[in-house]
């Protein structure tokens, strides 16, 4: 009797999961958004990114600007590629959003990442930020003139702090460009954080920071050789622009909103609106002056005119042979020799142990590979898109369920029970509460 009970709640438990399943797809018909909409930042929460969508998602809260909240979702890694390849493979229907700036761009002429913006729908691009040309405050160069001639009559010298693939590696290959002879060496410092330690430590000559970073970092003794824009900057009257000292390099960066190919354009339209009108309230060009981020927005043709153009002005860069970067392989191959000397001393001191216990340990190797081999299809299935999570996982759980038990008829409706209600409450669990995206 106890038993019926409880497999009479198990069914109603996966029939409930199955409704809500079918419940969270089958808002595709109605009026958009009808759910949240995730942005992926692949940053990690409290960068610069994170910081300015984190603005705009409460702009458009507190103005009531959508009837759907932003759920903001952090995939760092890989240079953003993780993030960027997650949304380039999610579904065309609007609920997938991405927000990076022109890393994407970079990215993709220097090898860093297979896609560009050829894999997506542009959206908007928000909140210019300028960058400025950084020295320590002991270093000799007091002007531009005094840097740029050192890096003429002695190329390849100068240690110029950049960021791989950023708008500031590129930045930094302009600056030479505008100078025959000059030659920096070039050395991928990191983030704006790990280029002021490069910077202090006198680790970098010179590096590329945002003025919001150098606003922040000022006080650590940071000074200014020149701004890289048209015009001089209205807070910093006093900084030159490298254009007016006969150095014409104009870069910015600004942050790209991105959505899966194919995305209706009515839904990209609309997003695009919705970004415009919540750059415009108080709170986002209040905060955007406080990060000294100029609070503007570029949507439609002038958006793509921007892009291209900017694709076309990296394209003509040579990036790869340029930077200083570690030697991967001999690390590499260090790491792989003192781990192999490593599990050899230690296999050394196991052989007496492990010779008593092989003569009564029997390893089911028969199981184990089979179950990575269900893993591996497992995995396939969702990665090809042959199935969704949910039936992928089912499928999984069945059939692992039935050989472990080696298909004891016992155990058939506990294993069925399992692979129906598992399947649908994690899907349930990770999209509606955790608003995570499966496959």
């Amino acid at each position: 009797m106890l038993k019926t009970f409880i497999h009479t709640i198990v069914i109603i438990l996966i029939a409930l999961s199955a409704l809500l399943y079918i419940d969270s797809g089958s808002s595709d018909g109605d009026a958009f958004p009808a759910r949240p909409v995730r942005v992926i930042v692949p940053f990690n929460p409290g960068g610069g990114t994170d910081t300015y969508v984190r603005i705009l998602q409460k702009a458009i809260k507190d103005n009531d600007l959508m009837p759907q909240p932003l759920v903001i979702l952090n995939k760092p890694g890989g240079g953003a590629t993780i993030g960027s390849t997650y949304v380039k493979d999610a579904k065309n229907d609007g609920y997938t959003l991405l927000c990076l700036h022109e890393a994407l761009l970079t990215s993709k002429v220097t090898g860093q990442s297979p896609h560009g913006p050829e894999a997506f729908e542009s959206v908007a691009a928000t909140g210019e930020n300028d960058m400025l040309i950084i020295v320590n405050d002991s270093a000799p160069f007091r002007t531009m003139k005094a840097f740029m001639d050192e890096a003429k009559s002695r190329p390849e010298t100068l240690k110029f702090g950049v960021n791989f693939g950023t708008p500031t590696h590129f930045a930094g290959i302009q600056l030479e460009n505008t100078a025959p002879g000059a030659r920096f060496r070039l050395v991928s410092a990191g983030g704006g954080a790990n280029r002021l330690a490069a910077l202090m430590g006198g680790h970098l000559d010179a590096a590329i920071f945002s003025v919001g970073e150098f606003v922040r970092f000022r006080s650590n003794g940071l000074r200014a050789l020149a701004y890289l824009r048209e015009e001089r900057h209205e807070e910093f009257p006093d900084i030159p622009t490298a254009e007016e000292l006969g150095y014409p390099v104009n870069s910015s960066n600004l942050q790209y909103w991105w959505y899966p190919k194919g995305t209706d354009s009515e839904i990209v339209d609309y997003m695009a609106n919705i970004l415009k009108k919540a750059m415009e309230t108080e709170y986002a060009v209040n905060r955007s002056n406080e990060l000294q981020i100029e609070p503007r927005t570029i949507v439609g043709q002038e958006l793509q005119d921007r892009i291209d153009r900017k694709m076309r002005l990296f394209g003509e860069m040579k990036t790869a042979e340029r930077l200083d970067l570690p030697d991967v392989v001999f690390w590499a191959f260090v790491f792989v020799a003192v781990f192999g000397v490593t599990v050899f001393i230690k296999r050394k001191s196991n052989e007496t142990e492990a010779a008593i216990a092989s003569e009564s340990l029997t390893l089911r190797f028969d199981k184990a590979f089979g179950v990575v081999g269900m893993c591996v299809v497992y995995v396939s299935l969702m990665g090809f898109g042959i199935a969704t999570f949910v039936w992928a996982t089912s499928l999984f759980l069945v059939v692992s369920g039935l050989y472990l038990t080696n298909f004891d008829k016992r155990r058939l409706l506990p294993v069925f029970e399992t692979a129906f209600l598992l399947p649908f409450g994690l899907h349930f669990v990770f999209t509606k509460l955790f608003a995570i995206q499966l496959p």
